[in-house]
């Protein structure tokens, strides 16, 4: 039978080493909360979780896209109808929307979130594309004017709460780089 103290000393030992992922219902009712009715962009493994609970949230469209310039174009479509969207990408995804973001959102002040996975980083360098787009996301992102933020598990509310403010006040598009685990296994 194990002791009382033992247990306790378990329990913060397993509070202090594994990673709680962001849970999907959790995100998606945040993102309620702030006016957000309508998803799009390019699935990716990261946001699997995700994009999941969206696709059978009757709170939200989602509409996949194609290709992230796609995904701009139909993002900003919906700002100009009057709703509140957020994109889903991959960071390998940003050379593909340079153009719609640059001379589309950024020049008619169209904001909207777009959540950017993370791919490259030490942790997760399984692959020649992963490791020259992690090497590159922020300079890209800086290239192209774009502010973003990198949410973990213990702040991504915070961080959100910022972001959002930033892009209500620039009225642009605005990055959230998602690492490895933080929204989907």
């Amino acid at each position: 039978m194990l002791n009382k103290e033992f247990i306790l000393l378990l329990l913060l030992l397993l509070k202090y080493y594994v990673i709680i992922m962001i849970g999907a219902a959790d995100f998606l009712s945040y993102l309620t909360d702030n006016g957000f009715t309508f998803s799009t962009g390019v699935p990716c493994s990261y946001f699997k979780d995700l994009l999941l609970a969206l696709e059978k949230d009757d709170r939200f469209t989602y509409l996949p896209a194609i290709r992230e310039d796609e995904a701009v174009g139909l993002a900003s479509g919906y700002f100009l109808g009057g709703g509140r969207t957020f994109l889903i990408i991959q960071n390998s995804g940003l050379a593909n929307i340079g153009d719609a973001l640059t001379s589309l959102a950024q020049l008619y002040r169209i904001p909207f979130l777009v959540f950017v996975s993370y791919r490259g980083l030490k942790s997760d360098r399984d692959s020649p594309e992963h490791i020259v787009m992690g090497d590159v996301t922020k300079p890209v992102l800086d290239a192209y004017q774009i502010p973003y933020w990198t949410i973990e598990e213990h702040n991504w509310r915070d961080v959100l709460d910022n972001a959002l403010e930033v892009m209500q006040e620039i009225l642009k598009p605005i990055c959230i780089l998602v690492k490895k685990g933080v929204l989907s296994e």
